[in-house]
């Protein structure tokens, strides 16, 4: 089975004391190989506006990953994956304008999940290997809980720790609302509750639609269990 998921125009904008941060659009674009490969490709249009200066905008980086589910499947009680991506600078401009830092990036995360009915378990944990640059962890923990055939909500603890920085921890909630057959309308609020004060996000917001091609979609059979 193949499908097309691609997410046109999300936009994310974060807030910290130093400066306010938007990407929009952002397209994310997913594309299902069979039951267990999902490759992936992502960029956005960025904009920043640090406190007391002129606001300057440009393409941000691009995320191209290959997700494997080597052990168990959608819908069964267990799944385990490994999701290697690499993170690389789209445009030399938005270097040099201090929107993005120069190089790249090679994530090694690998995700296990734990579904039960309408209730779903995520935990993530991985490398985050930098060209230039302090290199790091990651890790996080979400759910997902099927309320109704429609919608599905969300909540996540992420974290991630570079070099001697302390480590920034990130809450999220949000939930996504099936508007039709192919489309599903995608929100979240959250903010860091740990960091380096003057860098970690204040606010983070998230809104877009996710298009569904040729129509595959999954939460609706399992909100109906």
């Amino acid at each position: 089975m193949r499908s097309l998921r691609p997410a046109l125009g999300p936009t994310f904008f974060e807030k910290s004391r130093l400066e306010r941060r938007s990407e929009m659009p952002r397209l994310d674009v997913n594309y299902g190989w069979g039951r267990r490969i999902q490759l992936k490709y992502e960029v956005p249009w960025v904009a920043v506006q640090p406190a007391g200066k002129p606001a300057r905008s440009g393409a941000g980086n691009s995320v191209a990953g290959v997700k494997w589910r080597f052990l168990g499947q959608e819908k069964k009680i267990l799944a385990w994956s490994v999701y290697p991506q690499l993170e690389f600078n789209t445009d030399h401009a938005s270097v040099t304008k201090g929107l993005v830092e120069p190089g790249h990036r090679l994530l090694l995360p690998t995700e296990i999940t734990l579904e039960f009915a309408h209730f779903e378990i995520n935990g993530e944990v991985g490398r985050d290997f930098a060209e230039k640059g302090a290199s790091g962890w990651l890790y996080g923990l979400s759910t997902e809980a099927g309320v109704t055939k429609r919608l599905e909500l969300l909540g996540e603890i992420h974290g991630e720790r570079r070099g001697a920085e302390p480590t920034e921890l990130i809450v999220n909630v949000g939930g996504r609302q099936k508007l039709t057959r192919q489309i599903i309308l995608m929100a979240a609020v959250g903010r860091a509750v740990h960091g380096a004060p003057d860098q970690r996000p204040r606010l983070l917001v998230f809104a877009g639609l996710q298009f569904n091609l040729p129509g595959y979609f999954n939460f609706e059979e399992r909100a109906t269990r």
